[in-house]
This record gives C-alpha cells, structure tokens and sequence, in this order.
C-alpha cells in the first residue's frame, strides 16, 4: 500500500524592486541598521563593505535579504513601464542619468503579502535615503524618486500606495473610450482589473486606483455583478472573466 505524502506548502513569491541609481556608492549596513533594522527584523552586526559592489545578504525574520549594485545602466528596455508611468511623463529621458542599479529582494514569507509589501517598502525608502536613486521599479510600476517618497509617507498614514506597487495601463479605443487593465494585484492574490471606461483617463485612473486599494486593503469578496463606483456617473460593474 502507497503512503500520503503531505503536500509541501508552496513558499511565497520574493518581492522586487530596482532602484537606479547616478552612481555607484556603499551601503552604510550600520545607518541601515539602526534606522529600520528593529523593524525588519534585521539582528545581525554587519562591517560596512567599501565597495559599491559588494552583494547584499542581510538575515530579516527568518529570510534573506538579497541584492546586487551593479555598475551599468539597466539592461532591459524600460518603453513598456514609461509609458504607464502616469505621474511621470520625463520618465525615459530622466532615467538617462541613471549610471548603475540596484536589484533588492526578500519573500518576507512569515507575514501576509500586504505586511510583506510594507517591509520591502521599509527597506526600499531606506535605501533612497541613502543612495542617488533617479527612479524606482517595483514590478510593472515605474516611479521617480520624489513621488517614491510621497508615496511612503502616505502608506505610513494609513493610505495604500497603489501606484508604487501597481501598474495602470490604458489605450484609446476607437469609439473613443478608454481600455484600462492593471498589473500587480496578482501579487497581492486579487484578481487583475480590466475595464473599458467612457470617463476621462484621470478620473478611470482615479477610480481604478481606488476600486484596487479597496480590494487589497478590505480584504473583501466582489462578486459577479457587484458594483463599485465613488459616484453614480462612476461605477464599475464588476465580471468574473477571462482577461483579455
């Protein structure tokens, strides 16, 4: 007779986030430390490392925190994230000025995916601390610095910052309406967000932004045929289907 095999939990995602950076310069792992170490979970004593490319393997909670500074530009086209990059139109002849990178990962795999976020989210602001960092990409999501750090402070008030973790992208359609469909709520195990909208593209972007925070922060179940709108004029009827 065959025994049971219990089946082995399937471990979380590592999230990710790319900063790009005007130069290459050190960490300071004790700076690092003192300011969000307590809060990360980050216990360990580590000797600043002079150079710039020195890989980063931090122990937090239980994971590892993973990443390489490396002295060139990034390799992959940066097109498709720049043109959903909504608040940042400058965004591909700024990132010229971005001579290096840095790529930082870590599952977070003891917190749930929002908490995950946040820590990564911790991490991330304090590096932009530290380092001259142009632009960040956080998944499908391209952001510059500044808006990077307005984002923060709101998610340390209580907001989501959807644009941070979350890409809106949108076209024209022939009759004139917008086609809207996001990028990123998988990572926070919600359904994608896909619509087609007569509203102008700032109030679409407005309600999407807001219908999306409220389905990863509520925790709530919207069933086929629910409705969600933040007026009368602006609602959207909610279908269980196969993405385009």
């Amino acid at each position: 007779m065959g025994g049971q095999t219990d089946e082995v939990p399937k471990q979380p995602a590592r999230i990710s986030a790319t900063l790009f950076l005007e130069r290459q310069i050190p960490i300071d792992y004790n700076v690092l430390i003192e300011r969000v170490g307590g809060v990360l979970g980050i216990s360990a004593t580590i000797g600043d490392d002079p150079r710039p490319d020195a890989p980063i393997v931090l122990p937090a909670d239980g994971d590892l925190i993973i990443g390489m500074q490396m002295d060139f530009p990034y390799p992959v086209s940066l097109q498709g994230p720049a043109q959903f990059a909504y608040w940042w139109p400058n965004a591909l002849s700024d990132l010229t000025r971005h001579k290096a990178h840095l790529m930082v990962s870590c599952p977070w795999s003891k917190h749930s995916r929002m908490d995950a976020h946040m820590r990564h989210l911790v991490l991330m602001r304090e590096l932009v601390e530290q380092l001259p960092v142009v632009g960040v990409l956080w998944g499908s999501s391209l952001v510059q610095t500044d808006i990077f750090k307005g984002e923060f402070a709101n998610a340390t008030n209580g907001e989501f910052p959807f644009s941070l973790w979350i890409l809106i992208q949108f076209s024209r359609q022939p009759n004139g309406n917008i086609l809207i469909s996001t990028l990123g709520m998988r990572d926070f195990e919600r359904m994608e967000i896909e619509t087609e909208s007569s509203l102008p593209l700032d109030q679409t972007v407005d309600l999407i932004r807001k219908f999306g925070s409220y389905l990863v922060t509520s925790g709530a179940v919207v069933r086929d045929g629910d409705t969600f709108g933040l007026s009368e004029t602006q609602k959207i009827r909610v279908r269980h289907t196969r993405s385009f």
